[in-house]
């Protein structure tokens, strides 16, 4: 069956199988010139009816808009990798002692945060660094392709 007919206003909640472009969550359309192509990822999902019955896996894409989790703590969105978990605080996958599990950065307490940057954060972070700290700090920095010779035409003088 071809999905790319259906307009999102005729797909149903409960429907299961290859939806095609459009969004496992939403049901909208990631297509191109939708205004969700960018940023889409392949995804799927378990469809479950009102009791609780599985009635099998929707496959398609999940926009950008729907990419995201929940904090504990405060109840806004978290987009896709910016989530904090117990494991990147104590190495190991355990709840914060108030029960939370996915959290922002700035809903972590200042014992957890001092946790997390001896645990997961770069020695010498960037974070809180200007543009033109970080300029200076990887001016001389091998991996950075402003110093390969092929782009020394585009530095400033």
């Amino acid at each position: 069956m071809k999905m790319t007919n259906f307009q999102c206003k005729k797909l149903s909640p409960l429907v299961v199988g290859n939806i095609g472009d459009y969004c496992v969550e939403c049901l909208q359309s990631t297509a191109f010139g939708s205004g969700r192509f960018v940023n889409r990822i392949p995804a799927d999902r378990d469809i479950e009816d009102e009791e609780g019955n599985h009635l099998g896996n929707r496959d398609g894409y999940l926009c950008s808009e729907c990419n995201f989790w929940e904090c504990d703590r405060c109840d806004e969105k978290i987009y896709c990798d910016e989530d904090i978990t117990g494991y990147d605080v104590f190495g190991e996958n355990k709840n914060f002692s108030d029960g939370a599990y996915r959290v922002h950065e700035h809903c972590l307490t200042k014992e957890e945060k001092k946790k997390f940057d001896e645990v997961c954060a770069e020695e010498n972070s960037d974070y809180d660094l200007t543009l033109e700290q970080i300029h200076e700090k990887y001016k001389d920095d091998p991996r950075n392709l402003a110093n390969d010779p092929r782009f020394k035409h585009l530095q400033k003088e």
